[in-house]
């Protein structure tokens, strides 16, 4: 989206935002876990293949190299891999490399799969001078969201021209009984800004980002937005999950926010990737902490290949 300094507002959850990092980025953290002395000489380097998927979409790989500890180059993405998606013993479709002249980033995308709930699939990655690599995975039965609801919000005079708004962005669903489920919560602000002419209008739509403050038994601060979730706890409960949130906005604005939330439901290769790497970028800031082993479900190689269903419902912040 357009940056324009004078038309973004200040967004603040519970005074923490962190900076989202991009899955361009995870191949660096696989080349930097905490490793053996003997290690930092003898590095062998293996494929790293990054993949969420979801039904909305076809499947879309990202491989690149893995670093030694002692490499501090950028990532390095493979663009002679083949990468390949299996059904069983059935080959569905061979990946093709997207357009690099136009994108930063390479990956390998699907022309003809839509995935399917419930469907096992399996990703196999070859390259010249790498063993070859493979992971499995399925999208688990999506869980719609009961209501999304602006609770408890109050006004308070900020700085001339402008109004802060506090609140809790409640978020309503029911876990099923018996099964063990994961989920993704993510919260989207949507802004519709008029611009000076009177005429247009500038549109942003941005991820919100939370801090570790916000984690609990069952809720891990993702490092890439949102909230990660497991039903240990609360196992075919109707759940209410308040958000608390604090935006400044001007006085006059007319067209209020927009906020989106995308209940994922995701598997469990999903959430332990996520939360492993959530903890350990947590821990980068406390140096005397217990290293934390990311998890894995690449064989013979690192990252993860992982589904997911979702759901999505909207409210709009309306001050008294």
């Amino acid at each position: 989206s357009i940056q324009n300094n004078q038309a973004l507002k200040w967004l603040n959850v519970k005074k923490n935002l962190r900076g989202i990092l991009s899955l361009s980025l995870l191949a660096l953290l696989f080349g930097c876990e905490k490793p053996r002395l003997s290690d930092l000489y003898q590095h062998k380097p293996r494929l790293v293949v990054i993949s969420n998927f979801t039904t909305l979409d076809g499947i879309q790989v990202q491989v690149s190299k893995s670093r030694s500890p002692l490499d501090n180059g950028g990532t390095e993405y493979i663009t002679n891999a083949k990468v390949e998606i299996w059904e069983g013993e059935q080959l569905l479709e061979r990946l093709n490399l997207n357009d690099t002249r136009e994108e930063k980033i390479p990956f390998y995308t699907s022309e003809v799969i839509k995935p399917r709930i419930g469907v096992d699939y399996t990703v196999k990655v070859s390259a010249p001078g790498f063993e070859t690599v493979t992971a499995t995975s399925r999208i688990p039965e999506s869980v719609n969201l009961d209501s999304v609801l602006v609770e408890k919000l109050k006004a308070t005079p900020d700085d001339p021209g402008f109004v802060r708004y506090d609140f809790d962005l409640a978020i309503y669903f029911t876990d099923p009984l018996i099964e063990r489920n994961f989920y993704h919560v993510n919260v989207f602000q949507k802004s519709i800004t008029p611009l000076k002419d009177g005429v247009d209008f500038l549109e942003q739509t941005k991820k919100l980002v939370f801090g570790s403050e916000v984690n609990s038994n069952y809720i891990v601060a993702n490092y890439d937005g949102g909230l990660l979730i497991e039903d240990k706890l609360i196992d075919g409960r109707a759940i209410r999950i308040p958000i608390p949130i604090s935006m400044r906005m001007p006085a006059h604005l007319q067209n209020f926010d927009e906020l989106i939330v995308e209940l994922r439901s995701v598997s469990e290769e999903y959430y332990l990737f996520h939360s492993t790497v959530s903890r350990q970028q947590d821990n980068d800031d406390l140096p005397f902490s217990d290293p934390v082993v990311l998890f894995n479900n690449i064989r013979n190689g690192q990252g993860v290949f992982a589904g997911y269903s979702q759901a999505k419902q909207a409210v709009v912040i309306k001050p008294k």
